[in-house]
């Protein structure tokens, strides 16, 4: 979950909710449609231990083309979109110690060198993304304790605007701010590689959306601490190294932009590997090419990395000539929060249709949790339709290209499961 977005996505929308408790809002709304998704897809993913997740979950409940659609959206938008906005916000903090050197040259490079390790293998892939991780969390905590220990630099404004909760620019927010949480639902794309599954999965999903959710805030009060909103306008290349630059002085600024940048790194390696798998599992159901179910003696897709790898570096250097991150990320969040919906939504749907099925993990409180999800998902995409509507146009376009391509891109011949 942790990378490009909680270091991107405030300085995109927060000077348009003109106080710094509307913002901090926006992610614990956000926080808590994470939440109430996870408790709703550990039920799921406890029925159905196997790799894929809302494209899993999607294709059970609704059919191979709704299945189609999820996954296809799912990866060219919450994984190679995801990666060149990610990628690219790399290459903007590389460009400091480098200043000759495009963002978008970055990006590639970083692109390649990682493609190029998960193509060697799984495990080797996977040990990269753990020891990753471990390291990013102790530099997001270290971030958090400086940005509360060095002075403040902009007063914080703890008023909270009620008619700006309720509007559509807070809710086109919380589809930018989605972005960061996107990661909180990974573990269900690739439970077929979890030991027990059906124990593990639930867990994972709970415990990382929630201690996530509590980073996320903490971090972004040091943003608030650096400058306030209405002087964010501006900063939609990176906030955290905005906030780096105004309250630590030269020598620490720097090593707190190093410390992003192996962040980000961590975020475009674990997306990598999960995107890529994403692809396989499709294939293996017949609805990709079969070409994509190939791996190496190590059990890395190859195919598929190579395919991803080569698409991200194409919509790198597209999107560098454009700009409008927060754009960017309305378009990608619009469709993800309609196929995660579908899912969460599927929970209610097989408490009806296959009650019987045993369901090692429930989801707690229901059906409160899938009820909360969908009336937030809901106000958001009205809200963002009617507020973003150019991204808006361009989502509802790309769902409808893919749908036509259904039929040159399926496969006739499925692999099943042993």
């Amino acid at each position: 979950m942790i990378g490009a977005g909680i270091f991107g996505a405030t300085g995109g929308f927060a000077y348009t909710l003109e106080t710094d408790a509307n913002v901090l809002l926006v992610w614990l709304f956000c926080g808590l449609l994470a939440l109430t998704g996870a408790l709703s897809l550990g039920e799921l993913g406890s029925m159905y231990p196997r790799s894929g997740g809302c494209y899993a979950y999607n294709r059970h409940i609704y059919g191979e083309t709704a299945g189609y659609l999820s996954g296809v959206l799912s990866w060219f938008l919450a994984f190679v979109g995801a990666l060149a906005y990610i990628t690219l916000l790399l290459g903007y903090h590389i460009q400091q110690f480098v200043p000759s050197l495009p963002p978008a040259a970055s990006a590639s490079i970083a692109t390649i060198i990682l493609t190029a390790i998960h193509c060697f293998g799984f495990r080797e892939g996977n040990w990269m993304n753990n020891a990753f991780t471990i390291f990013k969390i102790g530099v997001i905590l270290s971030f958090i304790v400086a940005g509360f220990y060095v002075p403040s630099q902009a007063e914080l404004s703890t008023s909270i605007d009620f008619h700006i909760i309720i509007s559509k620019p807070f809710a086109s927010a919380m589809i930018s701010a989605s972005f960061a949480y996107l990661g909180w639902e990974t573990a269900t794309w690739i439970a077929g590689d979890l030991r027990d599954p059906q124990k593990t999965l639930h867990r994972s999903l709970i415990a990382g959306t929630a201690f996530v959710t509590s980073l996320y805030l903490l971090l972004n009060i040091v943003f608030l601490r650096a400058q306030s909103v209405t002087s964010m306008e501006g900063a939609i290349d990176g906030i955290g190294l905005h906030a780096a630059q105004r309250l630590f002085s030269g020598n620490v600024s720097t090593w707190f932009n190093c410390m992003i940048i192996v962040v980000l790194i961590s975020s475009t390696s674990t997306i990598l590997m999960v995107g890529a798998r994403l692809l396989a599992t499709m294939a293996k159901d017949g609805q990709l090419p079969h070409s994509l179910t190939k791996t190496n003696s190590r059990k890395a897709p190859t195919t598929a990395l190579l395919i991803q790898g080569g698409l991200t570096i194409i919509f790198v250097w597209a999107a560098s000539s454009h700009g409008n991150a927060d754009s960017v990320l309305v378009l990608i969040g619009i469709p993800t929060t309609i196929i995660m919906a579908s899912a969460v939504a599927g929970v209610m749907i097989l408490r009806h249709r296959e009650p019987d099925t045993e369901r090692p993990f429930h989801t707690p409180l229901y059906p409160l949790p899938p009820i909360l999800f969908l009336g937030l998902s809901l106000w958001m995409l009205v809200s963002t339709l009617q507020y973003k509507w150019q991204a808006s146009l361009g989502s509802i376009a790309l769902v409808l290209v893919v749908w036509a391509l259904k039929p040159l891109l399926r496969s006739s011949n499925p692999i099943e499961d042993n």
